[in-house]
């Protein structure tokens, strides 16, 4: 389903920079176009116009994803920037056409193949969490063909700007796709610090563990079911959080909440919790680790993609080896067993938060660079 929201006036298209963002709300991105939109409509020095956009599961069934391997790569044959780049674009195409702004900005980048080549386009700016590249060599996926990386660096090569959610995704566009750095800006994950949950409150009760995933399997639910149940029985207790479908892990130590919306999440769920453990198996730049910061909590995560900056390893929790069983037990029997630690590192983690992951100023960041790049463009016109 898509959504457009038109700026206000004539008068004001003619006086005030105009952006146009397409926010696709799929995935962990629902979240960034949430908080960015909310960015963009506080601001009164720019004009805005919002593409919602959920694409067709028909149409995507078509289009290869990072996880495909062994026949989905066969199944799904189309590269999905050469997809918006045909029919799968058009509703971008036809909100350039209708509304001509000043620059747009894409998150995430896939889409922007509607306009990467087309003659006239406004210029065009990227959030991602990753590249090909980068899937490829540093994580457990069958990694992109050379065309399909090519066609990605080029996306890459021809945005006026980019906005990489961590230093993982920003060393391989310098190493893999030669890009300046002069041409992006590291933009975690962030979240406004009017919406951040209440500091954790750290007792001297049976230490609560917070995990939140809606792939279960992918992260990490089911080993830290079994070492919740093993080897820390008895010391602490799970609350799972996830959409997911599938049947979750059970037993004494584990409460399943199931899906739990987002406000009271953040309102009622973690502000009681003591750590946050992810032992995922696959990730880039995980949004629930900005909230868990806020929040206050200690996390344990595995070292894949940019978890490593979202983590002051030793000081606001620890990042361990994906398949280090050991690791994870330790480091999860240190914070329950030392309440002085969980409360040192909460703290931490919540001044880590206030350094790293500030929604307001991240955002405005962002949305300063696109107006400066408008200017530039209105000037050179």
């Amino acid at each position: 389903m898509y959504e457009v929201r038109f700026g206000q006036g004539k008068k004001d298209r003619m006086t005030r920079p105009h952006i146009l963002f397409v926010a696709n709300e799929v995935l962990g991105w629902a979240t960034y176009a949430r908080q960015f939109e909310a960015a963009l409509n506080a601001r009164n020095d720019i004009q805005a116009t919002v593409l919602r956009r959920r694409p067709s599961r028909l149409w995507m069934q078509f289009a290869r994803r990072h996880a495909d391997s062994g026949i989905m790569r066969h199944l799904r044959p189309f590269d999905p920037v050469r997809l918006h780049a045909g029919l799968l674009g058009r509703d971008i195409r036809r909100a350039v056409e209708a509304k001509r702004p000043d620059i747009i900005h894409f998150a995430a980048h896939w889409p922007a193949g509607a306009i990467a080549g087309v003659r006239d386009a406004p210029p065009y700016t990227l959030a991602l969490d990753a590249t090909r590249a980068s899937l490829g060599r540093d994580l457990p996926l069958p990694g992109w063909t050379k065309a399909e990386c090519t066609a990605e660096a080029r996306l890459c090569q021809g945005a006026a700007h980019l906005f990489p959610m961590s230093n993982w995704a920003a060393n391989s566009l310098r190493g893999d796709y030669l890009i300046p750095a002069a041409r992006m800006q590291v933009s975690p994950p962030s979240i406004d610090p009017g919406q951040w949950p209440k500091q954790a409150t750290v007792d001297g009760a049976i230490p609560q563990i917070l995990f939140i995933g809606n792939d279960l399997k992918r992260k990490g639910a089911d080993r830290l079911a079994r070492w919740v149940e093993g080897p820390l029985a008895g010391r602490c207790h799970l609350h799972i959080v996830s959409s997911d479908t599938r049947a979750p892990p059970q037993g004494r130590n584990i409460t399943f909440h199931g899906r739990v919306p987002h406000d009271r999440l953040l309102r009622d769920l973690m502000p009681g919790m003591d750590m946050f453990c992810l032992p995922t198996r696959l990730d880039m730049s995980p949004f629930v680790l900005a909230e868990a910061a806020a929040a206050g909590l200690p996390a344990v995560a595995s070292d894949l993609g940019g978890i490593a900056d979202m983590i002051d390893d030793g000081k606001t929790g620890f990042v361990l080896p994906t398949t280090d069983d050991n690791g994870f037990i330790g480091a999860l029997s240190e914070l329950i067993d030392n309440i002085g630690l969980r409360q040192r590192m909460g703290q931490a983690a919540r001044r880590f938060a206030a350094e790293r992951f500030d929604g307001k100023k991240n955002f405005n960041d962002v949305i300063d660079r696109l107006v400066g790049i408008a200017a530039l463009r209105k000037a050179v016109v």
